[in-house]
Parts: C-alpha cells; sequence; structure tokens
C-alpha cells in the first residue's frame, strides 16, 4: 500500500502550476471553512506514506506478510528510546515532549509528524529540490489537516518527564480520535522559520469491525479499507475528505490531499523562492541545516565543479 493508492481517489487534478497551486490552496480553505485552523505537511513524493520515522522503521522491519505495527509496538518502542537516552545521554530533566522535539529535528525516530500553520512552508517542501533526479521528476504532495478544536494542552500529564498517552495505548480513544497538533516553544531556530507543529496520534484503529472512515474513494456507496492495509497507509487517523463542493460541517474535521505535478515543481520552487524567500537557508537556518545542504550540493559536484 504506498500513498498513491490510498490518497489518489481524494486528490483531484494535480496542480500544474504556480497559479493553481494557489487556486487549490484556496479550495482547502474554503472546504474547511473561515475560521479554522489548519495544519499543512508537504512531501516531495506523492507515492510516500504517511508515516511518522518511528512507525516507517516498525513497518519495514516487518517480515513478508506479518501485519503492519499496532499501537502497542509503537509504545513499546518509544519506551525502550527514552530508556535509551535518558540512560546514556542523562537528559533527566528535559520534559518528554521536548525530548521528542529534539530527536525529531536531529532526524531521531520519534511518532511526531511534522505540520506547518502555513500552506507555503508545505508547498515548498513538496516541491523542495531532493539532489536526487529520480524525486525531482516524482509528483509531490501537500496534506492539510483540521486541527481547530485538537490542539495539545500542556497539563500536568502532558508537561511531565513520562510518555503522555502510556496508558491510552490499546484501550484507547487515543487510536481512533483523529490526530492532535502540540505547538512546541522554539526549542531550536528551524520551529519559527518553518512556522511548525507536531501531529500526534495513535496507530489507526476500529472497533467491532467499523471502518466507515476509511473509505476508498468519494461517494455514499464505496468500500473500506481494511484495518491492516490503513495501518500501511497512514501512522495517524485521518478523515479524508475531496476538495470539490461547499465547506464541510465543523464536526467533519477533515483531512484534504493536492497532488503537485512533477512537471510544475520548477516554477513553483522559482516563485516561492523569489516572491517569498523561501530556500534551504531560510527553511533550515541552523548550522545543522547548513551543513546538509552543503554536504548535498558538494556530492552532487554543484559547489565543486
Amino acid at each position: 500500500m504506498n500513498g498513491s493508492e490510498f490518497f489518489g481517489p481524494w486528490e483531484g487534478e494535480p496542480v500544474s502550476s504556480w497559479q493553481s497551486a494557489v487556486q487549490e490552496i484556496e479550495s482547502v480553505l474554503t472546504r474547511t471553512g473561515q475560521r479554522r485552523s489548519v495544519g499543512w505537511r508537504g512531501q516531495v513524493n506523492a507515492g510516500w506514506s504517511l508515516h511518522s520515522g518511528l512507525y516507517r522503521r516498525l513497518l519495514t522491519a516487518r517480515a513478508a506478510g506479518q501485519a503492519a505495527p499496532m499501537e502497542d509496538d509503537l509504545l513499546r518502542a518509544e519506551e525502550k528510546i527514552a530508556g535509551y537516552v535518558r540512560t546514556n545521554w542523562r537528559f533527566d530533566q528535559m520534559p518528554y515532549l521536548e525530548l521528542l522535539a529534539n530527536l525529531q529535528h536531529f532526524r531521531g525516530p520519534t511518532r511526531l509528524l511534522d505540520v506547518s500553520l502555513s500552506p507555503l512552508v508545505a508547498l515548498w517542501f513538496a516541491v523542495e529540490r531532493q539532489h536526487d533526479d529520480a524525486l525531482d521528476k516524482v509528483d509531490g504532495r501537500i496534506f492539510a489537516f483540521d486541527v481547530t478544536s485538537r490542539r495539545v494542552q500542556l497539563t500536568e500529564n502532558w508537561s511531565g518527564y513520562d510518555i503522555p498517552w502510556r496508558e491510552s495505548g490499546s484501550k484507547t480513544p487515543w487510536c481512533r480520535e483523529l490526530p492532535l497538533l502540540w505547538r512546541p516553544p522554539s526549542y531550536n531556530e528551524r520551529i519559527p522559520a518553518q512556522q511548525s507543529g507536531f501531529l500526534l496520534a495513535g496507530v489507526p484503529k476500529v472497533y467491532g469491525g467499523g471502518n466507515a472512515q476509511y473509505r476508498k474513494a468519494p461517494g455514499t456507496d464505496t468500500d473500506s479499507w481494511k484495518i491492516d492495509e490503513v495501518r500501511r497507509a497512514t501512522s495517524v487517523p485521518t478523515r479524508m475528505v475531496d476538495r470539490s463542493g461547499r465547506a464541510v460541517s465543523r464536526s467533519t474535521e477533515p483531512t484534504l490531499t493536492i497532488r503537485i505535478a512533477a512537471e510544475a515543481k520548477d516554477e513553483i520552487r522559482h516563485r516561492l523562492e523569489r516572491d517569498y524567500g523561501y530556500n534551504p537557508a531560510t527553511m533550515y537556518p541552523d548550522l545543522f541545516g547548513m551543513a546538509a545542504e552543503v554536504r548535498q550540493a558538494v556530492d552532487n559536484a554543484e559547489l565543486l565543479s
């Protein structure tokens, strides 16, 4: 199961130019309605699934034919990682969410999914130059998550040192509810530069065989994905809605998606960099980002020719 199979029926016509990209972003905002909060995520390959780094590693490690990881599998991995970090690096006083944010920043595996409150930032990530001909020549994708009523409130449990969702794992409304949005403090330079937030959720789950949330396509008469198929496409629950029509009801809290045609990436990237100042230096303003970009450019002989 890849992203194109699971999300493709909901994406509509691919974006083919800068102008159509702006129009489609406006269509998403119209569909979600005014005064709603949207978390945006850009992926350079439309065929990629919507998986956190930690879930993707667990899924890849599975033997052929084995079921996709469940919430308890993810929680056990988190417990081992947290214990390993706190024992060996002695970050005993760092709250758990802050620990995750720092791991995510330095590309450690966590259950967090990066999003931005800016659609243009997400668009830039969907068309970002990859220094890889194969990735530069495939379609990209944007996700839009309605997170209006789903912001993490840093209560004592959520701001502590233990895993906040430890007791929620298998019981759960946690694994049925749509993702929460956590907007962290500026632990590093990228968070304000990218208007960053993180999606947090349990691994998708259904009860008693009821699976209407995961329809295969728009419309009332359509099949639903099996839960193992859902988990192979996304590590967070979604409620997919197509971009056509009027604003959805406030209780729907939809997820929408836009496909970016590969041939449109150059123009869109040029307009974002020229008109809005989005480029690797502004998106990755820290030393870690600088070193990564220089390494890529050197590896591709862009700075040595």
